[in-house]
Parts: C-alpha cells; structure tokens; sequence
C-alpha cells in the first residue's frame, strides 16, 4: 500500500496567503489537458511510478476506506488544517472517482470535520447529483470555481462532460449562494481573447445566471509545450509561442522546479486591458489572476483591471 501525506501546506504568496492546506485524493487525473503543468512535475511523476499507473488513468493507491481513514488521522493530528483547496494536481470530479462515489465520501468526509472552514473547489468537469446536494446542502462551506474557456475551435482538454452540463452545476451553485465564479483558465491569446469569442462567451455565462469571472494566461516550458503542439500541431502552436518571451522564464510560488515562459510585456498589457473591458461592458465583477500574470507590470495592469486580492473566488 502506497503511503504518502494526502493534505500539503498551501504555498505562501498564492490565494489565500498560503493559509491553507491541498488535498490530493488521489493521484493523475482523466481530463489530461495538453497544458497541465501537474503532469511534468517530479512529485506526480513519482507518485504516478509508485503506484503503477499513467496520468490519464488516476488511482488512489490503497483502497478507498484505507485513504478516507488516513485522511481523517491527517487531520486529527494537524488541527491547522482548516481551509481545503481542492487540488493541486488533479480534478475532485475526475470521472471515474465521481461514478464510484469516491469523490463524493471525501467531500462529505470534509463537510463533517468540524474544523474545517472552507472546500475550495476548482474543476474543468462536473459533479453528480449527491455532490451536488452536498454542496448546494451546505452553501457557507463551499467554494465552486468552474474553470471554462470561450469556444474557440481550439480544444486543448480531453473527455469533459458537455459545456451545459458543467455550467448548469455551477448555476445550481450560484443560485444556492455557493460563492461561484467562472474561471477563464488558461486565456490562450488570440483564440480566446479574440472580441467575438468573448462576447459570445459573456452571453452565454449570463444566460445561466453567473456573473463573477476570474481569467489567468497559459503558461509553458518544455515539456507542456510539446504536449500542446502534439495536441494542434506545430503551425497552430507557432501562432502561441511567437507572443511568449521566451529568452525569459518566471517561477511561480514554491514551484522553483519549472521555470514557466510568459506573455510578453506588451501584448500581455493589451491582452488583459481588451478583456477587462469587455468583461465590464457585459456588468460582470471580475479579476485577473496575480500569480499567472508575471511578476512585472503589477502596477500597470492594476490601472486597466482588478488583480485578485488572493480571496476573490475562494
């Protein structure tokens, strides 16, 4: 039986101020989109090896009563563990642990945990209806972010439930007063910045009653960009890397591992100063994520569009 922490500090200087914990049910994850950055990293690789399987096919590594049991012992023996983001390196509705309930006795394992105060979620995908009544059941406790991108004709994730699926679950939500915001995750510049696609997307956000929208860029190395160009192919990917500075590379908080390649500076500005104003030409309460930005022209982005203060979603 594989043995290893299931909750993780939160990194100082990300949301929340480091002032939580992750927790990493399991390990790997279905949707394996091209950019994911979980997927190059040491520590999932190493799981990953441990526990004898691929990314695209996510396993627990001891059976499922064993984890909730050690994850219960976890918190039990760290009572600072109070806020929980879930998660660093995968989906919590990671479709075959969604059908086989394990998602759902997690959620409602931390639910039950008096010292838990917050359940940060962020997903690509969607839960089914008991995680849905848990959530909706306890609205002070949750927090639902639905990472979603404008259609664009570019697809860049794998085996996502339908679009109106996924939105009709952070309606539902929304509507119970979960804090509920939209995450624009990862902007690639052109196809999802362009005018048409984002107005569209505005309408289609506002048609299901959601009105908050965070959005952060695509970053690369290596290793992600080859996945992306495997994905759409060398000349469609050209189009991406030729708006990224790529004599210079950026390290996000605690990840000192791999060094991320950013937009540059200027076509970053006007990126960022064109959705902003089509976000508040539609009436929606938005920021731009802090940490994907880069760490210059924090200034110069904060006179054209909010930054997240670190709790806007959570």
């Amino acid at each position: 039986m594989i043995k290893y922490a299931f909750f993780t500090p939160g990194c100082l200087g990300t949301c929340w101020y480091g002032k939580y914990h992750y927790l990493e049910p399991f390990t790997g994850c279905q949707y394996d989109c091209a950019y994911c950055y979980a997927k190059v990293r040491s520590e999932v690789i190493s799981r990953l090896a441990d526990i004898g399987t691929a990314f695209s096919q996510p396993e627990i590594g001891m059976p499922q009563e064993n984890a909730l049991e050690a994850m219960r012992r976890e918190l039990a023996e760290n009572s600072n563990i109070k806020i929980v983001k879930l998660s660093r390196y995968t989906d919590i509705f990671t479709k075959k642990f969604v059908e086989n309930g394990f998602s759902h006795k997690v959620l409602q394992m931390l639910v039950k945990t008096p010292q838990i105060t917050r359940i940060i979620i962020t997903t690509k995908a969607a839960p089914d209806e008991n995680i849905l009544k848990l959530i909706i059941d306890n609205p002070d406790k949750f927090s639902y972010n639905l990472s979603i991108k404008p259609k664009n004709g570019i697809y860049l994730e794998e085996n996502l439930p339908p679009r109106n699926v996924r939105l009709s679950c952070a309606a539902a939500c929304s509507k119970a007063g979960v804090l509920t915001t939209v995450h624009i995750d990862p902007v690639v510049h052109g196809p999802d910045d362009s005018g048409e696609a984002l107005n569209s997307f505005c309408g289609e956000i506002k048609e299901y009653g959601l009105s908050r929208v965070m959005f952060s860029y695509m970053l690369f190395e290596d290793k992600i960009a080859a996945n992306v160009t495997n994905k759409i192919g060398v000349e469609d990917f050209e189009k991406i890397r030729i708006n990224y500075n790529i004599d210079r590379t950026e390290i996000l908080p605690n990840q000192e591992e791999i060094k991320y390649f950013i937009l540059k500076p200027g076509i970053k500005i006007k990126s960022i100063e064109k959705i902003a104003g089509i976000l508040k030409h539609h009436g929606l309460d938005f920021v731009v994520c802090g940490l994907k930005t880069g760490k210059g022209n924090i200034e110069e982005i904060k006179k054209c569009c909010p930054v997240c203060d670190g709790k806007f979603y959570a």
